[in-house]
């Protein structure tokens, strides 16, 4: 789709035409309609920076997560919440002076990354998950020597899971690896998984080994600068020779759903390889199926999350729930130390990042209540924060939106109450009733040019008979509507001509639009009593037309077509 100038509000505010001209403050709406379209620049499909996620305009009522965050982040000294869908960041939101930017050490959330930059050497052919490590580590002896590199990054090697060599900023990686070879064999390895950091440390030297490069080059290299992850990094402090590659790494809950939606899309970022599909596959599935489990990271918190009780190791993560029945994973997921808690919804086509820097027993209840409220959001369908249930206008709004219809703005909005545009109910009356946007090759009037973006819809509207212009050819495409114009075009549209006494004491038989408002009352799209719509018995026709009138006059006339 290419960039052109749409508006935020655009796809779904009727306006109707009458000769008459309406006043307004044409300063303020030429604020109003720059701010719009600064707005929808930034977020309109195709015009976000290449490979970035495109936020959802109409989207998902996070208000309870919201609420939770609210409250629970001030003990944390802030939190941040990002959560993409079918590509689309549908939540990005930070508490307590913290965002979905702010930098935070990770902890063990760092091993899905890590065991991501392994698998490009895989990908690349200089490495097989069957290698025993001895093949590129000879300080690995006896009983270690046998160890495979799928075993390190799958939590069944047999090695200790803490070293006291890996917090020893003064020895490097290489050095580290080595008093860890030269230490004890808990376990023989490919018999239990126990969640750790030792095994991941010699999987990075590994790397380091076939690679040439330091860790944090390595890493850089293959993930974090191809997916543009500036802020995410495995140095300390901007230097480390002994990285601890398990839990040391730094980033950003923005990152981090970036990698996430990487592995969604089966290694594909910007059009570009950076896993192989296979190679996603291997990080997802159960390597280490003959072992038992004897610890997992959600050993501690799997009553308030049951589905966690069962988790077994991929690569670097944790399949955290499956299908009892096939084994398909549904669930991934690589909780932190510090509460930083990253996991991919399968089943939503989802992947969230709640970012923290505090105590993963203190923030367990919090974190496993946003895994439960997001999918919940998620199955009520598309909302708007700003009308909730229990709003006048719900129905008829989930209902446009529904339909694709209408759309919100990029805070996750509708603004009900906000006036619509002539050339919006243009597009929206002829999006409702199925007429497409004329080809134009000349300015259908002075003031919409054949480069405007509702040009089409304005032409195809105008030539249909619903909507005219005004002297002078002009058709003042910005200018608000009011009630009576909408339901002029909705008459005008049906060709409706009924008659009825009107209950409004402000629509007078001389009025202008009177016959157009008695055939649209006549049909049901105007109501008495009608909340939202009149008060007290006026109708107010003058008016501006709202976009959430706008919404039920439309969704009650769609109502009476098949």
């Amino acid at each position: 789709m290419e960039c052109r100038k749409p508006a935020p509000v655009r796809q779904s505010a009727p306006v109707v035409t009458h000769q008459t001209s309406l006043h307004h403050s044409g300063s303020a709406l030429r604020l109003v309609a720059g701010i719009l379209v600064l707005a929808m620049l930034m977020s309109a499909p195709g015009c976000a920076a290449p490979g970035r996620q495109v936020v959802a305009i109409g989207s998902y009522d996070m208000t309870e997560v919201d609420h939770l965050l609210s409250s629970a982040a001030p003990a944390a000294r802030g939190m941040a919440l990002v959560v993409v869908k079918d590509r689309k960041v549908i939540e990005s939101a930070g508490y307590a002076k913290f965002g979905p930017g702010t930098v935070v050490d990770i902890g063990s959330a760092s091993r899905w990354l890590a065991a991501a930059a392994m698998m490009t050497l895989v990908d690349q052919g200089t490495l097989a998950l069957g290698d025993p490590v001895s093949k590129y580590l000879p300080e690995f002896t006896g009983e270690k020597a046998g160890i495979t590199i799928r075993q390190l990054w799958s939590y069944d090697s047999g090695l200790p899971a803490t070293d006291a060599s890996i917090t020893d900023r003064t020895l490097t990686l290489e050095e580290c690896v080595k008093r860890i070879a030269a230490g004890p064999l808990p376990s023989l390895p490919g018999t239990s998984v126990s969640d750790g950091s030792v095994s991941i440390q010699v999987g990075a030297r590994v790397c380091e080994v076939i690679s040439g490069m330091t860790w944090q080059e390595f890493f850089r290299v293959h993930i974090a600068e191809p997916l543009g992850m500036d802020d995410t990094t495995f140095n300390l402090m901007g230097f480390n020779r002994n990285p601890d590659v398990a839990g040391g790494a730094r980033s950003t809950a923005d990152d981090y759903s970036r990698f996430l939606t990487m592995l969604l899309q089966r290694g594909v970022w910007s059009g570009k390889h950076i896993l192989s599909e296979q190679a996603v596959a291997q990080i997802e599935q159960d390597q280490a199926a003959a072992s038992t489990i004897a610890a997992t990271p959600y050993t501690t918190v799997s009553s308030l999350l049951p589905s966690t009780s069962g988790a077994r190791p991929g690569l670097g993560m944790w399949r955290e729930e499956t299908d009892p029945g096939i084994g398909t994973l549904l669930i991934a997921s690589c909780p932190g130390t510090y509460g930083f808690t990253p996991w991919i919804d399968y089943k939503l086509n989802l992947a969230g990042v709640l970012s923290m820097k505090y105590d993963l027993a203190k923030a367990a209840y919090d974190i496993m209540r946003v895994r439960q409220l997001v999918p919940q959001a998620i199955a009520a369908g598309l909302r708007f924060k700003d009308v909730p249930a229990s709003s006048w206008a719900f129905a008829a709004v989930a209902d446009l939106s529904a339909r694709g219809l209408v759309t919100g703005y990029e805070d996750g909005k509708f603004h009900p109450d906000s006036a619509i545009t002539r050339a919006e109910y243009a597009k929206l009356i002829c999006s409702a009733l199925g007429i497409q946007p004329l080809a134009i090759t000349s300015d259908p009037f002075k003031d919409v040019t054949t480069a405007y973006w509702a040009a089409g819809y304005v032409a195809a509207a105008v030539h249909q008979g619903w909507l005219i212009g005004y002297p002078g050819g002009l058709f003042k495409p910005e200018e608000p509507v009011s009630v009576a114009q909408a339901l002029v075009v909705i008459a005008r549209s049906q060709h409706w001509k009924d008659t009825a006494i009107l209950p409004y004491v402000d629509v007078q038989s001389g009025y202008w639009a009177h016959a157009f408002i008695e055939a649209c009352f006549t049909r049901g799209i105007i109501k008495n009593p009608d909340p939202g719509i009149e008060s007290d018995g006026k109708l107010s026709p003058e008016g501006h037309c709202t976009r959430a009138q706008a919404c039920v006059l439309l969704s009650r006339l769609l109502a009476l077509k098949p």
